[in-house]
Formats: C-alpha cells, sequence, structure tokens
C-alpha cells in the first residue's frame, strides 16, 4: 500500500489532497498515480529517489502506508502486559 499526498511545490505545505494507491512497489505506485490523474507518464517528470513526482504545476510525493494491525475490539479478550503482574 502507498499513499501520494499533494504538496505545494513553493512552499512542500500539504494542500490537503491525497490518493491511496494499492500497489506491490513504488514504481507501480507511481504508475497508478499517473493513471489516476489521466497524465501519461510522458508529461510527468520523476525524481530518481521515486519518491517525488512533478506533474505540470503539482507536486505529488510518494510514501509506503502502514497497515493497521487488527485488533480485538473486547478488552477483556487482550493479553495482560507485565505491568498487570505482581512481583515478590
Amino acid at each position: 500500500m502507498f499513499k501520494a499526498i499533494e504538496v505545494d511545490a513553493a512552499s512542500r505545505q500539504r494542500t490537503g489532497r491525497d490518493l491511496a494507491l494499492d500497489a506491490d512497489s513504488r514504481q507501480a505506485a507511481i504508475d497508478l498515480l499517473l493513471a489516476e490523474l489521466k497524465v501519461p507518464p510522458e508529461s510527468a517528470h520523476v525524481d530518481p529517489s521515486r519518491t517525488v513526482v512533478r506533474v505540470g504545476e503539482h507536486l505529488w510525493t510518494v510514501v509506503r502506508a502502514s497497515v493497521k494491525p487488527e485488533t480485538a475490539a473486547d478488552p477483556s479478550l487482550r493479553r495482560g502486559g507485565a505491568k498487570h503482574k505482581q512481583v515478590r
């Protein structure tokens, strides 16, 4: 899973627009981003590290999205930690 975040080209601050990209590699995520934006690959400038993509006046950064593990909904099903044990 990757996430594409649009940033302002001048200030590098987030613009608030982001896209979730379901891809196995960063290059596949960039290809999905370009397809989502309906931009041909030859009109985009991709940074050699493949973390920044410039499309016209828009600047996108591609980051790996962390997937949260599923947790048990009921607190009584969680395993007690060391702080709950009494040591004598």
